[in-house]
Order: structure tokens, then sequence, then C-alpha cells
């Protein structure tokens, strides 16, 4: 056990020196460091390979730099399952803490892989209330697991982050793009070097280890291990499927139609399981960010929960590994459903998903997102085409007469302009500046990814 623990804190040895490599920087980075010393818990959930052991591990090095005693830094990944006894047995736990951390000093405790601990939630909610000079990190990969356990026994001590796939502004960075630049001036000089690369983020997606490798053959090799290993080993085995091949028809199904109402009993049929079976198959999806819901907009909120949603893969190079489709959208028929899905991943990455929703009228008429904020809403509207006529959609208008609405936003293939309707102002923008989107829509946060 302490040949484990030795080997997963390098940074506790005198003279370790961190690597310095190329790294993505996520904006979620400054707000799960301000939590630092906050009592609460720091919980951080996501999908597998999304980044969250590279986040705790880039906390805990700013930590040293800044001054804090490497000793008192205690790191635990849970692959090592040698590691779950001594979490479960509490004398050994504070015996551990106290014997390796700093005496008279607060220790600060990272727990990686946290749900492969049996009942997590409710030690973790023993140990928080029985020592107040340990200060909790914990990461999960399953929502199902941490966010319900965590969730009911740990209410009050705790900050929750999800952590999605990197962002399209992340991205652009990470590429020594400036996407704080002028758009006209993006427009007029460099918008070729930025449709590239939004088309090569939409193709392979936002994981960060999909990101960092440079080719094509590479960055395919990796999405289809991670579509194997969590889609289809992972997430199986965790609901104890028996019917694999009914599980992968399904995926496979939902990945045809992205950005499409969610008909159970369609879909039902079509994959030839019960409506039981997919109602419990869509929902785990969902809870392990493979695929998330959009509900139709109601003022009665009760109406639009029984409403069918949307629905959306959270990164679109998993949906594309699906089908093994790695074209660019030019040579693809489904490029106006896939241009849909990447503006749907940038906004649940820094919008309140609770307010975020679809319209769609009685006649028929839809607006692809309307974010709400109290009694002003702000449609989004995806128009992914080389057309030269900038339309505005006739519903705009019927929404600006409610006088809630103060701007519009159409997403274009290519064009950059704004002109007034009504009281509204409608924003036109190229594709490849999606990443400005949170800037246009009025926000209270900004989560950075």
């Amino acid at each position: 056990m302490k040949y484990t623990f030795e080997l997963q804190n390098p940074w506790r040895k005198p003279g370790y020196k961190f690597t310095d490599e190329p790294c993505i920087e996520r904006g979620v980075f400054d707000r799960v460091h301000a939590d630092l010393e906050k009592k609460e818990a720091t919980v951080i959930i996501g999908s597998r390979q999304v980044g969250k052991t590279f986040l705790m591990k880039r906390l805990i090095r700013r930590m040293i730099e800044d001054g804090s005693d490497a000793s008192s830094i205690l790191y635990f990944n849970f692959d090592a399952f040698n590691l779950i006894d001594l979490i479960q047995n509490e004398r050994d736990f504070f015996d551990f803490i106290k014997h390796y951390g700093v005496e008279g000093k607060k220790s600060y405790v990272f727990l990686d892989e946290a749900q492969r601990i049996p009942e997590i939630g409710l030690i973790l909610k023993k140990y928080y209330d029985l020592s107040p000079d340990i200060k909790f990190f914990v990461s999960g990969s399953s929502s199902l697991q941490i966010k319900s356990q965590v969730k009911e026994t740990l209410t009050g001590r705790k900050h929750l982050f999800e952590l999605h796939p990197i962002t399209y502004k992340e991205f652009l960075r990470y590429k020594n793009l400036d996407p704080g630049e002028s758009l006209s001036m993006i427009a007029k000089f460099e918008s070729g070097i930025y449709e590239s690369s939004m088309q090569e983020f939409i193709v392979f997606g936002g994981y960060p280890g999909v990101v960092t490798l440079d080719s094509r053959e590479e960055k395919t090799g990796l999405l289809k291990e991670i579509y194997r290993s969590y889609i289809q080993k992972d997430i199986s085995d965790f609901l104890k499927i028996e019917d694999i091949p009914g599980f992968n028809r399904l995926v496979r199904f939902l990945a045809s139609q992205p950005a499409s109402l969610c008909k159970v009993n369609e879909i039902a049929k079509n994959v030839r399981l019960s409506r039981h079976f997919v109602e419990k198959y869509l929902f785990s999806l969902e809870q392990t960010y493979v695929i998330a819901f959009l509900r139709p907009y109601f003022t009665n909120l009760g109406k639009a929960i029984v409403k069918t949603p949307k629905l959306y893969f959270c990164d679109t190079g998993v949906r594309n590994t699906v089908f093994g489709r790695f074209d660019t959208l030019e040579n693809r028929a489904d490029a106006g459903a896939l241009m849909e899905n990447f503006i749907f991943s940038e906004l649940i990455k820094h919008l309140d998903p609770d307010r975020l929703w679809f319209y769609r009228t009685t006649g028929g008429s839809e607006v692809d997102f309307i974010y709400v904020e109290g009694d002003r809403a702000t449609p989004v509207e995806s128009k992914y085409s080389f057309s030269r006529q900038k339309k505005v959609p006739k519903i705009f208008s019927t929404i600006e007469k409610t006088g809630e609405m103060d701007r519009a936003v159409i997403v274009t293939r290519d064009y950059l302009a704004d002109q007034q309707l009504g009281e509204a102002k409608i924003i036109f923008v190229p594709a490849w500046s999606a990443y400005c989107l949170p800037d246009i829509i009025p926000l209270e946060d900004d989560g950075g990814g």
C-alpha cells in the first residue's frame, strides 16, 4: 500500500520537478482553485478521459508552487484497488493521514476515480463530519454513482463541478489562435484558418487526449478506444446489460439522428427493445455524459417535462466514432444536424442548462435554442449553408412582439452582420466564431468548460 501511494505521489520526494509539457488550459481550473480553502468537499464529475485527473494534478502542482507543503497533499487513485480497503477502514484511514501528513497542518486529500468505492457518499459524510482539518477533493467518472450518492449524503457539505470535454475556445487557444481578436478582422483575413480548426473540432470532438494528438490516424484510434472502453464496456458493465447487441443498436440509432426529437416508442420499435429498456438506457447514457436532452419551452414547467425532448451527443467526436465517419462537413449529408449538435454542446458548457430550451409553435415553426433568463429570451438558430439570402426566421418576429427578446443569434456558414427587427437586434455570426456565443448571449457566469 505504501509503495502504491508513493508511486501516485512523486511530488512528495525531495527535489521532485514537475515536467513542463504543452497542455490545454481549462477555464474551470480557476474556479476549482478558488475552492481550495473552502471547507466543503470539492467534487468533480465527468466522463472518463475528460481531464479530471489532469485537473487534480494541475491543482496539486499550483499548490506546491504557491508554497504548500507537499507532505500535506495526499493523492489516492482508486484504479489501484488495494487503496479501497484503506479508505473503507476509518481507523486505518485517519492513522494514514496522520502519519503521512504534516502534524498541526490541514491535509488536502484527493480521491480520484472515487466511483470505485462502495458507499462513497456515506464515507465522505462521516469523514467530513469527523475531521475539520481535512479538505477533500473527489473525482468520479460516473454521475450515476457519484452524483446520486454525493447529492443525498453531502447536502451542504460539497461544491459540485461538472467537467466537460474542452470548449471550442479552449481548443482554439491550444492551437495558438486568439479568440479575443476582432471578429471582423478574422472574417477579413483569417476565416479560412478558423474554419479549418472548427471542422477539426467538430469531426474529432473535445476529449483532451484526442485534441493533443497530431495525426488523423492517432485521433481516430483514440476515439475508437474511448468508445470501446467507455460506452461499450464501462457503461454496459455498470448497467449489467444482458442484451449487449440491443444496447449497441440503440447507440447506433441515436447517433444516426442527432438533434432530433427523442420519441421513445419509435426508438423502441427501430432497435427492437422494450420501452422500459430504452428509457433505462437513455437515462444511463445521459447520466454518463454520452447524450443530453433539450426540453421544449413552456411557461408551465410540468408541461415542458412531459413533452418530447430533442436529443444530442455531448461530444461530436464520440458521435462520429459510432459510424467511423471522420470526413469534413462539405462531404456529409448530416452537416446541418452535426453543426446544430456542435452549437448545443458548446452552449451547455457555458450556460445554465435549466435555462436552455428549444421552442416550437403549434404550427410547427421551431427555434433550435432559446435561452430564458427572467423575462428575457434569446433565440439561437443554426443555419449552416452557403446561401447568401440571410433571412430572419418569421418566428423571431413573433417572439419580438412579446417584448421579451432584446437580441437573437443566427449561426451561419460564413456571414457576419447584424440588423434590427423591431426593438431587437438580430446578430448573424459565422459558425467558426461559435466561441463568442457566451459573450453574445446574456450570461450570469461563463463556466469556461
